[in-house]
C-alpha cells in the first residue's frame, strides 16, 4: 500500500471514528418527544453551564428548578420555572413563564441512549441534554 493510500485510509478511519456517535443519536418528532418527557423528571446540563431538575407531567405543564450559569464568579442564584409543553411538526415546544422572557421556544429532540436525550435550538445552537431520573 502506498503512502497516499494510507494516508486516504487513516483520514477516513478518524473521520468515521469521530463521526459516528453522532449518527447514533434518534431524531425524535415532536410527538415522540413530548412522550418521552412525559411523566418523567430529569436533570440537566445546558452548553452555556445552566444545570438544573426539569419535572414533566402528563397534563403538559413542566416545572423546572436550575441555576444559570454566572460568567461573573458569583454564586448562582437557585430559581424555579413553570412552563407548557406541545408537539409542532418536528420539535417540541415549551413556553417557560420566566426563561426565554416568556416566549416560546421549539426544540429538536435526539434521543442519545436509553433515557438520555439532547434538545437543541437549531437556529441558535444552542443545547441542553437530559438524564432521566429513574425512580424518582
Amino acid at each position: 500500500m502506498n503512502l497516499k493510500i494510507k494516508t486516504y485510509a487513516a483520514a477516513l478511519l478518524g473521520a468515521v471514528t469521530f463521526i459516528t456517535p453522532a449518527l447514533a443519536d434518534k431524531v425524535l418528532s415532536g410527538s415522540e418527544a413530548q412522550t418521552r418527557l412525559q411523566g418523567r423528571s430529569f436533570d440537566f446540563v445546558c452548553m452555556d453551564g445552566t444545570q438544573g431538575r426539569a419535572n414533566y407531567q402528563r397534563s403538559g405543564y413542566a416545572t423546572a428548578s436550575y441555576r444559570l450559569s454566572n460568567a461573573g464568579g458569583e454564586a448562582a442564584v437557585a430559581q424555579t420555572d413553570r412552563g407548557q409543553v406541545r408537539a409542532e411538526g418536528d420539535a417540541v415546544c415549551i413556553r417557560w413563564q420566566t426563561l426565554n422572557m416568556g416566549r416560546e421556544g421549539c426544540f429538536t429532540m435526539t434521543e442519545r441512549a436509553p433515557g438520555s436525550y439532547r434538545i437543541a435550538m437549531p437556529i441558535t445552537g444552542r443545547w441542553c441534554d437530559l438524564a432521566e431520573r429513574r425512580g424518582s
